[in-house]
């Protein structure tokens, strides 16, 4: 119940922002406030860069975190209301309340104060809703001062008796025309405080007043004896009591949002029990007595005779007698007073949702929760086959796998016979005693992207009667009540998924002599010189298999990579079948010519929408980048590398990494989040690696290839990342800029960097001093910047953010070989 009153006085308050907001002509989005508006437009509003949140009404997104605008307000009357946090430079107290950083980068690089954007973003979205909020607090402490004074019992004729604290719901009055601008005791009207044609005094049924006297008398009684602390100003501000009346709304901050909705539907009365019960004992007295109700013309406070002010006589006054409207005399139903249930058939479907929401999303039990297992009896079952216990076997321990203790998991470490017999499943599963074939076998092969096996999956599910055909990887109908072998397989490489997720297993399973091995031959394709469509290696898996084992492998892949070491395997033959199948696997996802596009277009290829600041790079395609750059990163890794993948291979690769690279001023734009300044500095760095893997013919190649102008997209970054940007914002460029540096030394050098015959420092030759030799030894040639010597020395060598060794390097690209 208390949730749901919470969430009713939420809509309350966001329906009472979007009718000020509305009246004002500057609607806010229905998205963000759950009421609708017709007429709305998206692409005119002013609010088409406000980016709202799909959790909840309510929600905007600020600097990548949720805001909601009613905790916001709240906490904001808690604090005192937004011109104390403003004059003592409070707003930065309230960030952790919604977990945001004190600073994040603009789109245009430039770093925004989160303070700032929360108090922009409460003044022009809640500011004009907490300045009606004010004024009928300030309005309501000013008549109930006024009527506590001697002789002014008259003061409250504007709102019903009862209805303190209270405000009538903006949009629900309207307009007065041909009034004086003043409101009740003086204060002028706005757009959203306009008082009705007729208000009711009595509740229903009772008498009314034309709202054109109530304003002529109050705008007569505030010109007589204007009420202290009051102006008639339209900008002026009422401070009755000081603090006791904020501490006072304070309190009220909840309170009062739910009884605008209450207000609402009795049009400015008072609550509906009282209202009841003043009609109830007007029409007991009515139909008792069969009389009518005779007025009173002694000096009784009335609120509905006009009295004068404590300061005035009788004989100052010119009091207009006007006969009052007595109630008509109709049949009251009783409606008793029940809790409103929305049921369907008897059943409250909004309670069952909560409670199933509830059930769903309870936390997963701590591993210490589920009683002992026994671990030798889970190996036991996996080695017996049996479908019984095998199912059994790998639920058990894929909920094992999940739990976590503190920051740890299952430590498989401890039961190293369980992996061992998970790898055997695997194995047997898969091969049925099927030998390993060497990759050589058909060296010419092209690298099969992910994108070709998803068009595979696509024209072959497109044919006449494809469901009828015999696929591979289907179940056998023959083998009885068993699961289908390719479950199986996809189950257990998604245990070892969950394994490599815990720290302390991540260096046990990346030193395993048979899990990469067996990991990345469960990934391998068929020879594709006799098949119309690709097919998995192992005849177990479906084409769709083989892309979920993908994916779960480049996962295994990431965690495990920074510590596998290619060259500790038992035979140099497995060491560099690993390898190429790696880099197969890696590239699958890297090198298609229709995915490797600038970051602009690869926003609009995977249909990102408009607003491109709210997009992040494909996680295969990052996970993948990410695999790559901590595989090759160690020096023996690249050694084997080197050795196992083919010249082709290794030009895909670099011709597609510098396909991605931005180039235009919109790619830069995009450059400017996180994610995507991250997902740049894994493109360097895997140009770095393939610099080192990469033959003196293939880096001669890149050089000259004018199609790839590989060194002018490589320039443009550096200066882009430079001295085109901002300079509070190039501390975040620099590993970018000293790795893009570094790939143009390496493919400016054009050797092999595994070349060892040649001497680090060669002998001193007459004639031959100190310093020129080594790293500063006179190179010969033209640089691969030399064509571009003016804006390299004059422009990136000047900057103050290039080091020695980046200045070095840059005077080598650009250096100019004179002929003798």
């Amino acid at each position: 119940m208390q949730q749901q009153s919470q969430q009713q006085r939420k809509r309350s308050f966001l329906q009472g922002v979007a009718s000020i907001m509305a009246q004002r002509g500057t609607p806010l989005p229905p998205a963000l406030t759950g009421a609708p508006y017709q007429g709305f437009d998206p692409a005119t509003s002013m609010w088409r860069s406000l980016e709202v949140s799909g959790v909840d009404v309510g929600v905007v997104r600020l600097a990548g975190k949720d805001v909601d605008l009613f905790k916001l307000w709240a906490l904001v009357q808690h604090h005192g209301g937004s011109t104390k946090l403003s004059q003592q430079v409070m707003w930065g107290q309230l960030l952790p309340q919604f977990d945001l950083p004190e600073q994040y980068m603009q789109p245009n690089g430039q770093p925004q104060s989160s303070a700032v954007a929360l108090e922009r973003y409460y003044s022009r979205l809640i500011g004009p809703f907490e300045e009606m909020y004010r004024k009928n607090i300030y309005r309501d402490r000013a008549m109930q001062a006024a009527r506590n004074q001697p002789g002014a019992p008259g003061t409250n004729q504007g709102r019903p008796p009862g209805m303190t604290g209270t405000f009538p719901p903006v949009g629900s009055l309207p307009a007065v025309s041909g009034n004086n601008g003043l409101g009740m005791m003086g204060q002028p009207i706005t757009g959203g405080s306009a008082l009705p044609t007729e208000v009711s005094l009595g509740g229903i049924g009772g008498p009314q007043f034309p709202a054109s006297q109530m304003i002529s008398q109050a705008a007569h009684m505030s010109q007589q004896q204007p009420i202290s602390g009051m102006s008639g100003t339209p900008d002026s501000r009422v401070d009755v009591a000081g603090t006791d009346s904020l501490s006072a709304a304070r309190q009220d901050v909840m309170g009062i949002i739910s009884s605008a909705s209450q207000d609402s539907e009795l049009n400015g009365t008072a609550s509906e029990q009282d209202v009841d019960g003043r009609k109830r004992k007007m029409e007991e007295g009515d139909e008792a007595n069969g009389k009518r109700v005779r007025h009173k013309t002694g000096e009784s406070s009335d609120l509905r005779s006009s009295v004068p002010p404590s300061g005035l006589t009788p004989h100052g006054m010119n009091i207009t007698s006007r006969p009052l409207r007595q109630p008509s005399r109709r049949r009251i139903e009783y409606i008793p007073l029940a809790r409103e249930v929305d049921t369907a058939g008897g059943r409250d479907l909004d309670a069952i949702q909560s409670e199933f929401a509830t059930a769903s999303q309870r936390p997963l039990k701590d591993l210490n929760e589920w009683g002992a297992v026994d671990v030798e009896a889970l190996t036991m079952s996996i080695r017996s086959r049996i479908s019984t216990e095998l199912s059994y076997a790998l639920t058990t321990f894929t909920i094992l796998t999940l739990m976590r203790i503190k920051d740890s998991g299952f430590p498989v470490v401890q039961a190293p016979d369980l992996l061992d017999e998970l790898l055997d499943l695997i194995e047997d599963v898969a091969f049925e005693g099927m030998e390993d074939i060497d990759p050589d076998d058909f060296p010419n092969s092209s690298i099969i992207t992910h994108r070709h096996l998803m068009n595979a999956i696509l024209e072959e599910g497109s044919q006449p009667f494809a469901s009828l055909k015999p696929k591979q990887g289907l179940r056998d109908p023959g083998s009885g009540p068993q699961q289908r072998p390719g479950d199986v397989l996809l189950t257990a490489l998604n245990i070892v998924r969950n394994l490599s997720l815990s720290a302390e297993n991540q260096d046990y399973l990346a030193r395993h002599s048979r899990l990469l091995g067996i990991i990345l031959r469960l990934c391998s394709l068929k020879n594709p010189v006799d098949l119309l469509y690709p097919a998995p290696l192992s005849p177990a898996l479906s084409l769709n298999d083989l892309i979920l084992a993908r994916k779960d492998v480049i996962y295994i892949l990431v965690n495990i990579s920074a510590t596998v070491q290619l060259s500790s395997t038992d035979s140099p033959s497995s060491a560099v079948r690993n390898a190429r199948r790696a880099f197969d696997l890696l590239a699958s996802y890297l090198v298609d010519p229709v995915d490797a596009v600038p970051p602009l277009q690869c926003l609009l290829l995977n249909g990102a929408p408009t607003h491109i600041h709210a997009s992040k790079p494909p996680s295969t395609l990052d996970t993948a980048l990410e695999a790559f750059t901590r595989f090759t990163h160690p020096d023996d890794n690249r050694l084997v590398f080197a050795r196992a993948i083919p010249p082709e291979w290794l030009w895909c690769m670099i011709e597609a990494l510098v396909h991605r690279l931005p180039v235009t001023d919109h790619d830069f734009q995009v450059m400017m989040r996180a994610e995507w300044l991250a997902y740049l500095e894994r493109i360097v760095l895997s140009l770095y690696s393939i610099g080192f893997l990469a033959p003196p013919k293939v880096k001669k190649r890149v050089k000259t290839d004018r199609q790839l102008a590989f060194p002018t997209v490589m320039l443009r970054l550096i200066r882009k990342l430079t001295i085109g940007s901002p300079a509070d914002a190039r501390p975040h460029f620099v590993v970018s800029v000293r790795r893009a540096i570094e790939v143009i030394k390496l493919i400016d050098d054009a050797g092999d960097s595994f070349d060892s015959s040649s001497s680090t420092m060669p002998t001193l030759a007459f004639g031959m001093g100190y310093g020129e030799h080594g790293e500063t030894r006179v190179e010969k040639g033209m640089g691969l910047l030399s064509g571009h010597q003016d804006e390299v020395t004059w422009g990136l060598m000047m900057s103050r953010d290039v080091d020695d060794q980046m200045f070095s390097e840059l005077s080598s690209l650009v250096r100019v070989e004179i002929s003798s």
